[in-house]
């Protein structure tokens, strides 16, 4: 008489196998999910920098982006005549924008950037184990307004 099913030792092999499985994809997808993220928020906050520029030449105004903000670590876009608040963007939850004090980014109705200097940040992993040269981006922003982004190196 033939059953059917599977005898404890097969079950027992099968459940080791993809033990070893499990364990080697592990460490990769959690890099993989810590590259996303920090590729994620990389593209939202140059989203942010493009988006300020945008709406200072189609409102033909100077438009200021500021933060972190000290409250909260959001930034602020606001309309420079007045200080009226365009929009607000969120903290950065990976990274920290170098040099820490308070930026001040300012758009004329040109896309231009309002500055005597062009203006270059960094942005670094909030967890220092991560690799600096994988996870650190560097942005310059011109003075004709152009934004150039770029991975990090470790300094």
């Amino acid at each position: 008489m033939s059953q059917r099913g599977f005898t404890l030792i097969e079950l027992m092999v099968t459940l080791v196998v993809l033990a070893v499985l499990i364990g080697l994809a592990a460490p990769n997808l959690s890099q993989m999910l810590r590259e996303n993220q920090a590729a994620a928020e990389f593209n939202a906050f140059s989203g942010m920098l493009n988006y300020a520029r945008r709406e200072a030449v189609q409102g033909a105004q100077t438009i200021r982006l500021k933060g972190p903000l000290a409250a909260d670590g959001s930034w602020q876009l606001l309309r420079e005549r007045d200080s009226v608040e365009l929009r607000r963007f969120p903290a950065l939850s990976f990274f920290v924008v170098s040099p820490v004090e308070l930026q001040n980014i300012l758009f004329d109705s040109q896309g231009r950037l309002v500055s005597a200097a062009r203006v270059a940040l960094t942005l670094a992993a909030k967890d220092t184990s991560l690799g600096c040269a994988t996870f650190n981006r560097s942005v310059s922003i011109e003075l004709s307004g152009s934004i150039f982004l770029q991975k990090g190196s470790c300094q």
